[in-house]
């Protein structure tokens, strides 16, 4: 018990770190020091946005309702009915995604002038959901003939995904869970205090920083129960706190990049096109960076990581000299 509980410490100690390195090297690319009680409030509200993927089996399990088993709608999709299906479903989830960040936030002030916002942003994930489930039906449908069955599937609860194509979806669903959840705990924590798209994006590294802190500490906890410290564990640590946090900063950058540029121009006005269409480019190009990072390392492309890396920098830290 005493030992677990040093673990525990030790890992959450080694993870922060480099989190809080990256808080200041971002504060510096911004020429600003770092906004201590905006960090804070963004590594609370990113640790927030893991709880859905976190515990996401539990949620289904414990709910026990069909349809928000997304993963087993996204095995089905055959035909157009069925990717209907798939998007009431994964639109379910949605749901749930927004009512935990709202009430889980319950330390943030605001929660009445944030609701029109949460309105608003749920309409627009929304309507992205309808032409992202018609999208994997035509992608599905065009796909068939060049499927080919993968040598390491993944596998959750009792569902296989054993092809590239349901690989594809899996991480579809994974990457769009994770930059929802995300968004709207950053909408909790930091929408009131946007004044240009540098704020936003920054804000939304703290977010992301947060989320990678909590899900770095359980892939190292996990790796130690099964295998103990080992130079493997080591690469781990290296491999997570510098290459799968920029996957996270650069997901969430863009969905907040553009989600900012889409408030500052429209800010007070009805959902219009013009909000949408911003809005809704930021989050297909967040989701899809997302998904061709984790696809490439599951066909065993390890070199995208040190594009990812560096291409991903470079690019956050450009979007804090544009305004």
């Amino acid at each position: 018990m005493f030992g677990d509980i040093i673990i525990y410490v030790l890992l959450f100690f080694i993870s922060f770190f480099p989190i809080v390195i990256w808080a200041y090297a971002f504060s510096f690319t911004d020429e600003n020091p770092l906004n201590k009680k905006r960090f804070l409030a963004g590594i609370l509200a990113g640790i927030l946005s893991v709880i859905p993927i976190l515990y996401i089996d539990k949620i289904m399990g414990f709910l026990d309702f069909e349809y928000l088993n997304v993963f087993y709608f996204a095995t089905r999709i055959k035909n157009l009915f069925s990717s209907l299906e798939f998007g009431i479903s994964l639109s379910l989830f949605l749901f749930l995604i927004i009512i935990l960040s709202f009430f889980l936030g319950g330390f943030f002030k605001n929660k009445s002038k944030i609701f029109n916002i949460y309105i608003k942003n749920t309409f627009v994930f929304l309507i992205f959901i309808l032409f992202l489930s018609l999208f994997l039906f035509l992608f599905g449908y065009i796909f068939s003939n060049f499927d080919f069955t993968i040598e390491n599937p993944i596998n959750f609860g009792n569902i296989v995904f054993d092809t590239l194509k349901l690989i594809i979806f899996y991480y579809v669903i994974v990457a769009f869970v994770e930059e929802a959840s995300k968004h709207f705990n950053f909408l909790q924590s930091s929408i009131f205090y946007i004044k240009n798209t540098k704020d936003g994006v920054l804000y939304s590294i703290f977010i992301a920083l947060g989320f990678s802190f909590i899900e770095n500490m359980l892939y190292l906890y996990n790796y130690y129960l099964s295998y103990g410290i080992s130079s493997e564990l080591l690469k781990l640590y290296f491999f997570r706190s510098a290459f799968s946090v920029m996957v996270h900063v650069l997901s969430s950058s863009i969905i907040a990049y553009y989600f900012t540029r889409a408030l500052l121009l429209y800010r007070g006005k009805d959902l219009s096109f013009p909000y949408f269409k911003i809005f809704s480019f930021g989050i297909f190009v967040s989701i899809l960076l997302h998904l061709v990072f984790d696809v490439a390392l599951t066909l065993g492309f390890v070199f995208i990581i040190f594009i990812y890396f560096i291409g991903g920098y470079l690019y956050v830290s450009s979007l804090f000299y544009e305004d």
